[in-house]
């Protein structure tokens, strides 16, 4: 059942201008649902409105947590099911740096976070049909989907490793070969 008595300014006014909440520890009683949901394209809507305010869509993404497959918005009081149509970010950018074994894939996502490939922000392909869905992770089991851009970016520095086709970088060499 979706709950509509959700006060989006409350969450705003509690959160703003912090680092990351830690989320992963808070455990609240109360569980409902509202009616937020991420598109495809990595888009926040509110009661079927696009959320315009790239701060208000940067804030949420910092109490957004995984559990199992479904995503929730949490804060010690509540945790909130909220629809995921594919993945909540999008890599927008990605700078690289280095060659081969020193390569440093740094990407930026839709709400400004930057990360590096490596160890914690692993980099893979799934298949989907026929096409090829190119994946990193953010933080936290949060995944984010390359751009087209980046995607082709990325094919760019692919090389080979013991066989299989890939790209290096944080010292790890990242198959992408799909899932």
């Amino acid at each position: 059942m979706i709950d509509d008595s959700f006060d989006l300014q409350q969450l705003v006014s509690q959160f703003s201008d912090r680092a990351l909440p830690p989320v992963a520890s808070w455990n609240p009683s109360v569980q409902r649902e509202i009616d937020m949901r991420i598109d495809h394209a990595g888009a926040w809507y509110y009661n079927g409105s696009e959320i315009k305010r790239q701060r208000m869509v940067a804030l949420f993404s910092t109490i957004l947590r995984r559990d199992g497959e479904r995503y929730f918005l949490v804060t010690p009081q509540e945790k909130l099911a909220i629809s995921v149509e594919d993945v909540p970010f999008k890599a927008l950018l990605m700078d690289v740096s280095g060659a081969a074994e020193q390569q440093q894939l740094t990407f930026t996502d839709n709400v400004g976070s930057q990360f590096t490939a490596g160890t914690g922000h692993r980099l893979w392909i799934e298949e989907q049909g026929e096409q090829a869905a190119p994946y990193v992770m953010v933080r936290d089991r949060l995944p984010a989907r390359l751009s087209r851009p980046v995607y082709y970016q990325l094919a760019e520095l692919v090389c080979e490793n013991n066989g299989l086709t890939g790209v290096w970088s944080g010292g790890v060499f990242f198959s992408l070969q799909g899932e």
